[in-house]
């Protein structure tokens, strides 16, 4: 199947964004994709499917919308997928099957093909220095894994903080087993017993002299964000920055049908065009 363009429309209607100063992603492409590998990862599936110009273009935080290749009209909508991490001509994606259609995505097996549009959204934005602090919970760490070996090649520290509820789900801690991490369930069968943000307020220490703030990515339910936001703004750091990835219902993932809405400061903004990251401080929580 060749590619097809689908330019993400404007958001806002042509008015003023909601979020200010932030680029707007590039167009994205409708691709047949080849699978390559499909084995369980604890409660989830690590699908990779072949995809040079995806690989090419994507970056930390974005998505693709993805749905089994052909005519089949049940499920009819495709399903956003972060981008876990990118081959010169692979991407991967980690799906919890709770519904239909995950189901089925996640019953994927090589060989199979499938229709991916992408990639979509903004992703984190790389550009300050400082100690990087990463935040997963549940299936929110799937597209930290690429934004960890981003800023490793930057150059910069990190410290990556995974939480999970239970054994089965933190057995994709593994898939970050080139990284110095912890690990936190909250039935206490793995790692540490607790919640992913209780170690939060040490990470956030004021920096040596000289030196910038640390900055929060973080990736997960939203009452996670939500403390993770309310712990980095009352921790006393000056300068410290929260990028967070915001996950919600998408129909199109390109902004025509405005279902990934959440509220921010300036009015609602769409999650898929305008997010799925932003800044902390820029949404209503």
């Amino acid at each position: 199947m060749a590619a097809r363009p689908a330019q993400p429309r404007p958001a806002g209607d042509g008015k003023e964004d909601a979020v200010k100063g932030r680029e707007a992603p590039g167009p994205a492409a409708l691709h047949d994709c080849r699978v390559v590998e499909s084995r369980p990862v604890g409660a989830y599936r690590l699908i990779s499917f072949v995809c040079r110009e995806i690989a090419a273009a994507a970056r930390p935080g974005q998505f693709v919308m993805v749905r089994e290749s052909g005519p089949a009209l049940d499920p009819l909508l495709p399903r956003p997928m972060g981008i876990h991490d990118i081959g010169s001509d692979l991407i991967s994606i980690l799906i919890e099957p709770v519904g239909k259609g995950s189901g089925r995505l996640a019953a994927s097996k090589v060989g199979d093909r499938l229709a991916v549009l992408g990639p979509l959204g903004r992703g984190f934005d790389l550009q300050k220095k400082g100690q990087a602090v990463i935040v997963g919970g549940g299936i929110g760490v799937s597209p930290l894994k690429l934004l960890a070996r981003a800023l490793a090649e930057r150059g910069r520290s990190m410290r990556l903080i995974l939480g999970f509820k239970s054994r089965d789900q933190a057995a994709s801690a593994g898939l970050f087993r080139d990284f110095d991490g912890e690990v936190f369930t909250e039935d206490g069968s793995v790692g540490s017993r607790g919640l992913v943000s209780e170690p939060l307020p040490g990470c956030l220490l004021p920096p040596p002299e000289g030196e910038p703030a640390p900055e929060v990515f973080a990736c997960g339910p939203g009452p996670m964000l939500s403390a993770v936001a309310r712990i980095s703004s009352e921790c006393g750091v000056p300068g410290v920055r929260t990028q967070v990835s915001v996950a919600t219902h998408m129909a199109c993932g390109v902004g025509s049908c405005q279902g990934c809405v959440v509220a921010a400061a300036g009015g609602y903004v769409k999650a898929c065009t305008e997010g799925p990251v932003f800044d902390a401080e820029e949404l209503k929580w």
